[in-house]
């Protein structure tokens, strides 16, 4: 007699993890202690060194969780991976250093629910947790379909969503691509940017997870300037159609070079921006308070 396969869950949850054994176990209990249960979890270990895989064989064999194991390939290949095993509706992606307030999913499938097929995905705010335990609101942005650059901010619209309070339909997840396994940096926004030039994206006005603040890809100032490049060249299209932002996506690369070291590539960036945007006040003040910055760098010298 042949085994029944269960139904699919409404929910796959993907928690990749690299040498996290410390703060894997906090990840995994948010998961587990959510209010809404009708969830897959998969935990993707990539590459681990550091007692991870000892610690997940506990996980090993129980019907609502898979554990797959891979060479190290990165954030953004871990996730794609997890998310080539899923069988549910949604997606939900986990941190292996952060964690979930109790209702995150509860709140995520409520509201997605609610959508029309022009939605992808929702998301919330985060509360920021420094090495000192100190707690800080750490709000995400509203969204507007179709756009890529915010006029306010002169960045991506999409920067500050934080990809572990998200809820992601899985056939607009595939639509888009899944994440791009390039990028060193940028991985979570640079997704949310695809989903939003195609789809609406919806915002809860409240804290879903907690991020703790740590070592890792966000300290990597070599990954910073790569992603920045990577970044430009693959929306420099869409950008060039307005002068002004391409002349802003110029100054983040010099920027990023400037924290890299490296002042006298970032000063030709700044020159790039000024050409390219004369006539942009803000672009042009940011450009001359960089250059203004490394003449005073310079004179001390």
């Amino acid at each position: 007699m042949s085994k029944v396969r269960p139904a699919p869950p409404l929910v796959s949850v993907i928690l990749p993890t690299h040498n996290r054994a410390a703060t894997l176990a906090r990840a995994i209990r948010s998961v587990r202690e959510q209010t809404f249960k009708n969830f897959e979890l998969i935990i993707v270990d990539d590459g681990s060194t550091d007692g991870t895989a000892e610690f997940l064989r506990e996980y090993a064999g129980r019907a609502d969780t898979l554990v797959i194991t891979t060479r190290q390939r990165g954030a953004a290949a871990a996730r794609n991976l997890g998310a080539g095993r899923a069988r549910g509706t949604y997606l939900a992606f986990q941190d292996s250093d952060d964690e979930w307030i109790p209702r995150k999913l509860e709140l995520t499938v409520a509201a997605l629910a609610e959508t029309g097929p022009e939605t992808a995905a929702v998301y919330g705010d985060m509360i920021q947790i420094t090495p000192e335990g100190k707690q800080m609101d750490f709000k995400s942005p509203e969204v507007e379909q179709g756009r890529l650059i915010n006029d306010v901010t002169n960045d991506f619209q999409v920067l500050r969503i934080g990809i572990q309070t998200s809820l992601i339909k899985r056939q607009c997840f595939e639509a888009a691509g899944g994440f791009d396994e390039a990028l060193p940096r940028y991985i979570d926004m640079e997704l949310f940017a695809r989903l939003a030039l195609w789809n609406h994206l919806v915002r809860l006005q409240e804290p879903l997870a907690l991020y703790y603040m740590g070592p890792g890809i966000s300290k990597n100032r070599s990954a910073l300037v790569a992603a920045r490049l990577y970044l430009l060249d693959k929306y420099r299209s869409r950008l060039s159609t307005t002068p002004r932002h391409l002349a802003w996506q110029y100054l983040h690369v010099a920027e990023a070079l400037d924290k890299n070291g490296a002042k006298a590539r970032a000063a030709g960036w700044v020159l790039k921006a000024l050409a390219k945007a004369p006539g942009e006040i803000g672009a042009k003040r940011a450009a001359w308070a960089l250059l203004g910055s490394w003449r005073r760098v310079a004179g001390r010298g």
